[in-house]
């Protein structure tokens, strides 16, 4: 006999989710069995811990979306992290050198080491500002003590401007 299952109500995915409990009645006329299955609220730790996961991964998607620098993109992926790294190694034992260096969008630069020394540190900091934001969240959302206290945390706000980050 074929089950037809349905949920007993609309429930808010945000802190419910489907009981494993289920009623089961036959239903002769249609030759089927119809399965109702409950609801249940979703544990506090629960849904803090999908909460954080959510900040985690916005915290990933704003360190690596890339900056501008005094107007100039440079990428942010781990990738572009790595070389730029290496390229200050390199300026910080020759401050005058020039480095001929492809912007994130595709435009060909001169950069002197100090310049380079400068990008890095700019996306060092970029990089912190996002770990330093993930952290607040995640801390704000520990000492939640309830469920609707977890909703209220607006995840998207607070994260570092990357429009312009020109070093002082």
């Amino acid at each position: 006999m074929e089950i037809f299952e349905v949920m007993e109500r609309a429930f808010d995915a945000r802190f419910e989710r489907p009981a494993l409990t289920f009623t089961e009645t036959e239903d002769q006329e249609l030759g089927r069995i119809v399965r109702v299955r409950g609801v249940e609220p979703i544990p506090l730790d629960e849904v803090k811990d999908a909460a954080k996961a959510a900040v985690t991964d916005l915290r990933w998607r704003k360190e690596t979306a890339g900056i501008a620098i005094g107007g100039v993109p440079v990428a942010t992926d781990d990738r572009s992290k790595t070389l730029i790294l290496g390229k200050r190694a390199r300026a910080r034992e020759n401050p005058d050198m020039t480095f001929r260096w492809k912007t994130a969008g595709g435009t060909w630069v001169e950069l002197t080491g100090t310049q380079i020394i400068a990008i890095a540190d700019a996306v060092a900091d970029h990089v912190q500002a996002c770990f330093d934001r993930e952290g607040e969240l995640h801390d704000t959302i520990d000492a939640a003590e309830t469920v609707e206290v977890v909703l209220s945390v607006d995840i998207t706000a607070g994260w570092p401007d990357r429009r312009d980050n020109t070093p002082n």
